[in-house]
């Protein structure tokens, strides 16, 4: 036995080996707890149950049958640690940090209660006032926060809440305008490099082909939703080459002339206005206008669209 060691021997001649127990300091167990030791025969038998609670978990007999109740004991060490939570959160309680929640049965009256006293506003739309500075609902955003709204407002959700979602859809809201914007414009660059690569010297007449189909056979609501619909993965119709050209191949099946306007001109006028330049230029200055292939070949293909324009 080291020394320092409690020494624990019984006295013999006593009734029973509990009241023979002494330590180091020579001083018997009190009446009391050497009485609650007479209930074991011997000291094995005091020494077995010992072990047998000193090992068990201290969590069983809490929880009991609940297996839920059993697994959240599962986050305390020892039972110390469970009466210190148990003891702050009294603490938070008593300090008035929580409020209690309302009933499944709560009057109109209660639920109006609660609303005041933590800083709910009485209707939906108190959700949108008083918006953190930066913080805007664009009008066509509006009729979809109203209906999100009301959704908070009956499960009494604080203004903070609101104020987190509405801040988050715009900062996301502006994150995918960008985006877009940027996707739009790298798509549409790519669309004009290949339809200046595939129409060379036709692409400018080309567009105002489209351009006038879409404006003189489409209403104005029509064709501003053509001018900006998208695929479902985001493209602009308007920035998918294959498109361009179906609408171009059509619109000169319909009226070739049509090549020869802008928007907001009209084709026939333009179309006699420059043969009419050209035959003045042919007559006036003959010479000259015999060595200018170019002016001649357009001549030609003005005579021959005026042709199929009649014809149509």
């Amino acid at each position: 036995m080291a020394e320092g060691d409690a020494v624990t021997f019984i006295r013999p001649g006593d009734d029973h080996w509990a009241h023979g127990i002494v330590g180091s300091d020579g001083e018997a167990l009190s009446d009391e707890n050497a009485h609650a030791l007479n209930e074991f025969e011997t000291p094995q038998d005091f020494a077995n149950q010992f072990f047998t609670a000193r090992d068990a978990d201290w969590r069983a007999p809490i929880a009991g049958e609940d297996k839920k109740f059993l697994s959240e004991l599962q986050r305390y060490s020892t039972p110390g640690d469970l009466g210190n939570s148990w003891r702050e959160q009294k603490q938070t309680i008593s300090a008035g940090q929580y409020s209690k929640p309302l009933s499944e049965d709560a009057t109109d009256d209660d639920i109006a209660a609660y609303r005041e006293a933590n800083g709910i506003p009485a209707e939906p739309a108190g959700y949108l006032k008083g918006l953190p500075d930066g913080v805007v609902i664009g009008e066509d955003d509006k009729v979809h926060f109203e209906s999100l709204m009301g959704a908070l407002h009956e499960e009494n959700a604080p203004p903070s809440i609101a104020n987190k979602i509405i801040g988050w859809y715009n900062g996301f809201a502006e994150q995918q305008q960008d985006a877009q914007h940027d996707l739009d414009n790298a798509q549409s660059t790519e669309a004009n490099d290949t339809l200046r690569a595939d129409w060379g010297a036709d692409y400018r007449a080309n567009i105002n082909l489209i351009n006038g189909l879409i404006a003189s056979t489409f209403g104005q609501e029509a064709a501003d939703q053509l001018l900006n619909g998208r695929y479902q993965d985001g493209k602009a119709f308007m920035n998918d080459p294959a498109v361009l050209k179906g609408f171009a191949e059509i619109a000169r099946q319909i009226n070739p002339v049509m090549a020869l306007s802008t928007p907001g001109t009209d084709a026939t006028t333009t179309m006699n206005d420059e043969i009419e330049q050209l035959e003045k230029y042919m007559s006036e200055k003959r010479t000259e206008y015999n060595k200018d292939e170019k002016a001649q070949a357009r001549l030609r293909k003005l005579y021959d669209i005026r042709i199929q324009q009649a014809a149509a």
